[in-house]
């Protein structure tokens, strides 16, 4: 057979592999619903993949997660609001790891998170949720912590200030392990007063604990 013939009759032979894989034929998938997420489940603050500074006005207060597929795991962290706003101060938090096969990398569920993580048309419409009836602004640089640099949003009435910070940290030289693929992280916040360094202390302090390895990523210049 010409090598060309080969070569086309090889490739076929893959496709047709890889179609029995995620048609479930092979015995690997029995339904779609093991790519479905999980309900939201308590968790106690020691099973987070983060650990916050101690904050009077943002304790943690509950926090739950949940599983999509067998690489996203989704975490809500409740935060405590020392205002009468409405809303719900929180931290969230997606881990996406790797798939630890090629049958794994064919039928990854769909990602938890949109990256980029927001558009202007997206993030109008959350502040807008999240802050009624309070002037919004989007800071016009970035903040970083230790794990990079992140974006946020402020907003304020005449007696309150809040903040939504959002980060996607997807550096595997610095911070994280071989296993993770990316972690997203979203922040809001409201307080008393118009002080928005203070707000975001609690996103600038949080460290980063994923299963096989603690990171330990040394706080950046500038920070």
């Amino acid at each position: 057979m010409p090598r060309n013939g080969r070569a086309r009759t090889a490739l076929w032979a893959a496709l047709a592999a890889a179609t029995l894989l995620t048609s479930g034929c092979a015995g690997w998938v029995r339904d779609n619903l093991t790519q479905s997420p999980t309900p939201w489940r308590r968790v106690q603050p020691a099973a987070l993949p983060v650990t916050l500074p101690e904050s009077r006005d943002f304790p943690i207060v509950a926090a739950r997660m949940r599983d999509t597929g067998a690489i996203y795991k989704s975490y809500v962290v409740a935060l405590g609001n020392p205002t009468v706003l409405p809303g719900e101060n929180r931290l969230s938090i997606d881990v996406q790891t790797l798939p630890d096969s090629l049958f794994g990398a064919l039928v990854q569920p769909p990602r938890v998170f949109p990256v980029p993580l927001y558009t202007m048309e997206t993030l109008t419409a959350t502040t807008r949720r999240e802050f009624p009836d309070m002037r919004v602004k989007v800071a016009d640089a970035a903040r970083r912590n230790r794990y990079g640099d992140y974006d946020y949003a402020t907003a304020q009435d005449a007696e309150n200030s809040c903040v939504l910070a959002w980060q996607l940290v997807t550096d595997h030289k610095r911070v994280l392990p071989e296993r993770i693929e990316a972690v997203r992280l979203e922040y809001r916040a409201c307080g008393v007063g118009s002080d928005t360094r203070a707000l975001l202390a609690p996103f600038d302090g949080l460290m980063l604990t994923l299963p096989e390895t603690v990171l330990e990523a040394q706080d950046l210049d500038g920070m």
